[in-house]
């Protein structure tokens, strides 16, 4: 039963999820036809046909689109309601985070189970289709445009120049047409003053019109192997000719049956079955040919008959031991083995090694032939298991989306568009690449097609997960403020000190301790500058460890200092406590209190060596800061002296003022006396 914050959350969600699916939508099929664009377009499609095609690709990418949506949409759900202080407010009544994203969460998995009946059903009628229209039109004959200035041989068997064109009636003028429908060493070459070509209202003939001008031809028929004696040709002219060329311009339909049979036009159980048939297809079919392949090696190598593919261990033991006893015997022969060895001569031993070349090329080139036909069968094998797959992995990366998306929100706390889009389009990029990069693998047969089509939600499931711990703990583990203040404390930035005026003090700070208070400072902060930690080489910094003490006691006495002077009605002064650094209390955790230890880590190289720098810059920024406190402090200590003056002088008018007030007669009734 929902209740009241699931369906606010959900009328949050549905709005921005259908806003956000449809951007990335449209995105994912002007991305198809911005590929597709060179084949769709100058074909003489209709409008309606491209209108087909839009459509069924825009069926076809839903897919594509849906995780990407999810993603952008549950991030800024969950980032508006941070934004606003809502998800704060929830989580301060008791309501944990992985109970307020529960119906984003069920909504994304009816999503998920809808895209998988989608995928199972709708989506393959509309892949078929789409990719029928879609080869039907790349096998379609372009339209005519002849453009002056450059040659045309969009019609097979003919190319066209014109130099100029007629802007008005569309006549080619000085026109070159060369006829090679007969032959390239047959051409006919037609020169005229102007022309034009037309289509027949059937769109199965071009109706070449030429005004003025001559052909030439031969004759006689040439070929290759023509004779030095000259051809006999014709150059006539004309003031009109007409030439009919053959040129179908209509669109072919292509069979549906075709694609249904490939694995865009499968559902699941058609996959799993095509799967079941090749498997022992591909089996039978490598098991033969690495029999044969090894069969002509070992024929050619022991000029005999091998043993069999399939022959037992016992057999095929004897028959690599006698191999090893040949080559023992051969390469270290006896002195009487040695007479019976055939001598060879140069040219014998030659031949040999050239028939044993042609051997190896031969079996090498058949092992290709083998090893394509592998490859066609493989890959039909291959496609039908990745699409098998992909029927379940983009539902579960919505659901994978989802859970990212929400985690996000809810730490990032940013609304609006901008920074929700950034960060989906980084792990939307994360994912395909990922993606890309499993197939790639497993097309090269490195991985399981399992685990290639898996990888990139085996890769992002347990960053989901932790996010959504992270978000659920209200972890700052990815709040860039406390990176930015840990890296700045890192290299020795530590802010301002920040000490706000007070317009109404009830009690005035005593000016006389804190005198005192900023002197002992100012001993403390001179005793330290000349202290070895900071006067003494870097490389001797190890041995100064017990001085970060001295540090952290004038951290201290400075922060107290601020604490009982802020209180004052002196602007100047409160101005100039802000203005103290903030210094840390120690350099550095990694630099040891005790001399001994210090040396011992001083000499582990070459570690020491980046700490010993780090060190170095941390001392040189702390410096900085003392001789910057140093100053301050002796501006405090005048500020201090003029707020007693102040102070004091207040006080002395108060006690005049009130020494000079009349007394009241006691036998003056009070009435009179108030008046």
């Amino acid at each position: 039963m929902f209740k009241i914050v699931d369906k606010y959350i959900l009328r949050n969600f549905i709005p921005l999820f259908v806003m956000s699916f449809a951007v990335c939508w449209f995105i994912v099929v002007m991305q198809f036809l911005w590929r597709y664009i060179d084949e769709l377009v100058g074909k003489g499609l209709s409008g309606f046909m491209l209108l087909q095609i839009i459509f069924y690709a825009a069926l076809s990418f839903v897919p594509m689109a849906l995780p990407l949506g999810i993603l952008l949409a549950s991030l800024m759900t969950l980032g508006n309601l941070g934004e606003r202080l809502e998800l704060l407010a929830l989580k301060a009544s008791g309501i944990r985070l992985y109970r307020i994203i529960s119906p984003i969460v069920l909504l994304v998995v009816g999503m998920a189970c809808g895209l998988f009946y989608f995928q199972n059903d709708l989506m393959i009628r509309a892949q078929v289709r789409m990719w029928t229209l879609v080869i039907s039109a790349r096998f379609a004959t372009p339209e005519m445009e002849i453009s002056p200035g450059i040659f045309y041989t969009g019609i097979p068997g003919y190319s066209l120049y014109a130099k100029e064109r007629d802007p008005q009636n569309g006549l080619l003028k000085r026109l070159m047409v060369y006829d090679m429908s007969r032959g390239y060493l047959n051409p006919r070459i037609i020169r005229a003053d102007s022309g034009r070509l037309v289509m027949d209202k059937s769109k199965k003939f071009l109706v070449l019109k030429l005004y003025k001008g001559q052909s030439f031809e031969n004759l006689q028929s040439q070929t290759y192997n023509t004779s030095t004696d000259p051809v006999p040709y014709m150059l006539p002219r004309f003031d009109y000719s007409e030439t009919f060329i053959p040129f179908d311009t209509n669109i072919k339909m292509q069979d549906e049956q075709e694609l249904g049979s490939m694995y865009v036009g499968k559902n699941l159980h058609q996959l799993q079955v095509s799967i079941d048939s090749m498997i022992p297809i591909l089996d039978s079919t490598r098991y033969s040919y690495a029999r044969v392949v090894q069969t002509g090696i070992l024929t050619g190598h022991y000029q005999g008959s091998p043993y069999a593919y399939e022959d037992n261990s016992s057999a095929l033991a004897t028959q690599e031991a006698r191999i090893a006893q040949l080559e023992q015997r051969y390469r270290h022969p006896k002195a009487e083995d040695a007479q019976k060895l055939p001598s060879l001569s140069l040219r014998d031993s030659l031949q040999a090694i050239d028939m044993a070349l042609d051997k190896a090329a031969r079996i090498q080139d058949e092992a290709r032939i083998y090893s394509a036909s592998d490859d066609g069968a493989f890959y039909s094998y291959r496609t039908f298991h990745q699409e098998w797959h992909r029927k379940f992995t983009y539902p579960v990366s919505c659901i994978i989306f989802c859970l990212i998306g929400a985690s996000l929100g809810a730490i990032v706390r940013r609304g609006g568009i901008g920074m929700p889009i950034i960060i989906s389009i980084f792990f939307f990029v994360v994912y395909f690449i990922i993606d890309s990069f499993g197939t790639n693998m497993l097309r090269n047969e490195t991985i399981p097609i399992w685990l290639g089509m898996w990888l990139s939600n085996i890769m992002l499931f347990p960053v989901g997960i932790f996010l959504a711990y992270k978000a659920n703990q209200d972890s700052s583990a990815l709040n860039v403020e406390a990176y930015v203040i840990f890296f700045r404390k890192l290299f020795g930035f530590r802010g301002v000190r920040k000490v706000e005026y007070q317009e109404l003090v009830i009690e005035e700070a005593d000016y006389v301790a804190g005198a005192h208070s900023v002197a002992l400072a100012q001993e403390h902060t001179e005793a330290l500058l000349k202290s070895p930690l900071l006067s003494q080489p870097i490389w001797r910094i190890w041995r100064y460890g017990r001085y970060q003490e001295d540090l952290l006691r004038l951290s201290r006495e400075l922060d107290e200092l601020t604490e009982s002077l802020r209180h004052t009605s002196a602007r100047m002064l409160t101005s100039k406590l802000g203005d103290l650094p903030l210094l840390p209390t120690r350099i550095s955790p990694l630099l040891p209190h005790e001399e001994r230890r210090g040396l011992i880590f001083a000499l582990v190289l070459p570690l020491s060596l980046p700490l010993t720098l780090f060190f170095g810059r941390v001392r040189s920024h702390l410096k900085s800061d003392l001789k910057t406190t140093q100053s301050v402090l002796g501006q405090i200590a005048q500020e201090i002296e003029v707020a007693r003056q102040g102070t004091q002088a207040k006080t002395n008018t108060t006690e005049y003022k009130l020494s000079t007030t009349p007394t009241i007669p006691s036998d003056i009734p009070e009435e009179v006396a108030i008046q």
